[in-house]
């Protein structure tokens, strides 16, 4: 991402009203007192909410905000200091406030920092305040570049700021999460090893493991004809299903592509992390890795092709091969086990609005949600979404073909999803199950009915734990998922998470819960408008046309005009079985209250038993993360060498000091170095020229180190 001239920045703008309604009694069903007190709570949870929260009261909650600015937590500072200068009432014009909030742009936190300078400019002090903002545009970390750029969009376009080509250098995509506890040497030495072992897979032989294979496709809902859709032509899919199982009620964690596979691919919610916001790079708790390092130490060979869209690198450690030239499984050893990722982009959302000489589904027979308005330039858009996927499929087709001709088919569990909901308006992006609902389809020989489907409720999470069952391991206990297929298949979840954080450029920080009838939704920043500009987003020849009517007044149902209102319910509460489009809002219907209560606690509790790290700051989550934006560089691993109990062999042993690094290492003189994962010693014969290099993610890669064994 590059932050650029103000022109651009400024459509990220939103709302803010001066003379705000009538303070209501309670908000999200407590009272101003009551969420005044959590602030005082020892869950660092509850505070955050608390504090983004107590705006909701409007004027009523001047005193409370101004007092928390003295609170010992810079995440509250945070939110109170943005929450007084989203008010920007007279009452706000203290002398006492402005001398907290002058006090405030000294503090050690720059993201403090930023938003008490944010206050500052609303409340009438725009010299100072606009100066550290503007400062703030040419942070190297992305997280605080973009608080800084969304701060002085909501003050406004002010005078004196950097125009085109002042402030176009490139920011680098950052994000965190808290930091770990520094550990003494021993402690630290301890904890490489037993990060090692635990990638030790169980005594049985990954012979005997089925292979599995992902294909992977993007931004579609479940359009398919096996979901019902007559309107689709997915010929390979549908046949897919036949021979397998579909699952109805699958859904992704978050609305868009990088969010979901940080999900995917390390098996925990991307809030738990600090991996919510889109385009970031985060570094995780160290106990934390892609999954596939598990299955390449139980003897899997692991390819993706080719997408690693992650919000952070992938280690080395992570696939055998990865990129558009892997191989598949092709590369893999006699016998070898293999679990293949095959990711489709031809879906994607950009694919839309492309060039294109003719349609092959007919705009005219397309049907519409009720929140898109009819125009012909809506129809073309979804009429194209269509045909998108028919290209997508004829891909499935050709893969599914070559399995067999290589005479895989038969031992291979083959797993199509999509990574999130269709690339249009309110699909992609939002937590709406028009931007969660994905198809997922499963085929496994021998052990799956042939053309079933299944209704329980499915997440993401759900994926890594259920690919490790099924190779015989067992999912590690950090992840949030339960398996889904097999003979270690759990019971039915009641409940699935999602989250909306950062989108490009425009903040936003929405949580949902869903069971099988109701989807609860928390806008935890009311005060957007759901119709913040993106730039990538706008280009979508329907998001024109919805524009444009908006501006025109053309808008004339609830449905269509819910987009664009200058703020949002703080509470959504919808019943999917009636109102499958998420258009009539019950959340303040007297029938629904005991459901909306019942709901409410339930996403509260899941805040607090993930810590949800998306209720902090980014530009805070940044910095306490990598300080001064230096990476931190893994530890060089140690090549300890022992004679083997074979006569003419060596046991290598490999460590790292750093918490939760991984190992690679290379036998031979071949360049580039095959590069495989340590996971337990290896016996190698004298002569042997081996190199290794240590690995954690967020981390940069340790120097390669080299030893000739027996030297």
């Amino acid at each position: 991402m590059r932050v650029r001239a103000w022109p651009v920045v400024f459509l990220v703008g939103v709302m803010i009203l001066e003379s705000p309604a009538a303070a209501p009694e309670t908000v999200a069903g407590r009272s101003l007192a009551e969420w005044t007190a959590e602030l005082a709570s020892t869950s660092r949870t509850r505070r955050l909410r608390a504090a983004l929260t107590l705006p909701s009261f409007g004027t009523v909650a001047v005193k409370p905000l101004a007092k928390a600015l003295e609170h010992d937590d810079p995440g509250v500072i945070y939110w109170a200091a943005s929450g007084l200068g989203d008010l920007a009432h007279k009452s706000t014009r203290t002398r006492s406030n402005y001398e907290r909030l002058r006090g405030l742009l000294k503090h050690k936190s720059i993201g403090v920092r930023l938003s008490a300078a944010y206050a500052l400019s609303r409340i009438g002090e725009t010299g100072s305040g606009v100066g550290v903002l503007a400062k703030g545009l040419e942070h190297p970390h992305r997280g605080v570049a973009c608080a800084a750029a969304d701060f002085l969009a909501r003050i406004g376009p002010p005078q004196g700021l950097p125009r085109q080509g002042s402030s176009q250098r490139g920011i680098e995509a950052d994000s965190c999460c808290e930091r770990g506890q520094v550990m003494t040497r021993d402690r630290l030495l301890l904890f490489a090893v037993i990060s090692l072992l635990s990638l030790m897979p169980p005594v049985a032989s990954a012979a005997d493991r089925p292979n599995i294979l992902w294909i992977s496709c993007e931004d579609i809902s479940p359009s398919l004809g096996c979901y019902g859709d007559e309107y689709s032509t997915s010929p390979n899919i549908d046949g897919l299903a036949a021979q397998g199982v579909v699952f109805r009620r699958c859904f992704s964690h978050a609305g868009v592509c990088a969010v979901a596979r940080s999900g995917l691919i390390t098996g925990v919610y991307p809030v738990s992390i600090g991996s919510q916001h889109m385009r970031s790079r985060i570094v995780p708790p160290p106990n934390v890795r892609c999954f596939t390092e598990y299955l390449r130490a139980a003897g899997y060979y692991c390819t993706n092709r080719s997408k690693t869209d992650y919000n952070f690198e992938p280690p080395l450690t992570a696939w055998d091969k990865s990129g558009r030239r892997s191989g598949d499984w092709s590369g893999r050893a006699e016998g070898q086990p293999f679990f293949s990722v095959i990711n489709l982009t031809v879906s994607h959302e950009s694919k839309i609005r492309a060039k294109f000489d003719r349609l092959v589904h007919d705009p005219a027979k397309v049907s519409l949600p009720p929140y898109i308005p009819d125009t012909p330039a809506a129809r073309r858009d979804r009429a194209r979404y269509y045909d998108i996927i028919t290209l997508m499929d004829r891909q499935v087709g050709q893969i599914l073909a070559k399995l067999k001709a290589d005479e895989l088919a038969e031992n291979t569990i083959v797993m199509f999803w999509g990574d999130h909901g269709e690339g249009l308006p309110r699909g992609k992006r939002w937590i709406y199950d028009s931007g969660i609902h994905v198809p997922l389809v499963v085929r496994w020989p021998g052990q799956i009915q042939p053309g079933t489907s299944r209704d329980d409720l499915v997440c993401f999470l759900d994926f890594a734990p259920t690919v490790l069952s099924l190779a015989g391991l067992k999912p590690p206990a950090h992840m949030h998922g339960q398996v889904i297929l097999g003979r270690h298949t759990a019971g039915p979840r009641r409940h699935l998470f999602a989250q909306r954080d950062r989108m490009d450029e425009a903040y936003d920080l929405i949580r949902a819960v869903r069971d099988r009838r109701y989807k609860y939704i928390r806008n935890l920043m009311p005060g957007r408008t759901r119709a913040q500009n993106i730039d990538y987003m706008n280009k979508m020849p329907t998001m024109i046309d919805m524009r444009r009517l908006n501006a025109a007044g053309k808008l004339d149902t609830v449905a269509l005009r819910q987009y664009f209102e200058p703020t949002k319910p703080v509470e959504e509460l919808y019943d999917l079985e009636k109102d499958p489009f998420e258009v009539n809002n019950l959340a303040e219907v007297p029938a629904h209250s005991a459901t909306l209560k019942r709901m409410r606690g339930v996403l509260e509790g899941w805040q607090e038993e993930i810590g949800d790290q998306g209720l902090l700051p980014e530009a805070l989550l940044v910095e306490a993360m990598r300080p001064e934006n230096r990476y931190e560089v893994t530890a060089d691993p140690v090549i300890s060498v022992a004679r083997s109990t074979a006569a003419s062999g060596f046991t290598v042993t490999l460590t790292s000091k750093t918490p939760g690094a991984s190992i690679a290492y290379a036998t031979g003189k071949g360049n580039p170095p095959k590069w495989q994962l340590y996971s337990r010693p290896i016996t190698v014969a004298a002569g042997t020229q081996l190199r290794a290099v240590a690995c954690r993610i967020g981390f940069r890669n340790s120097q390669r180190v080299r030893r000739v064994v027996g030297d």
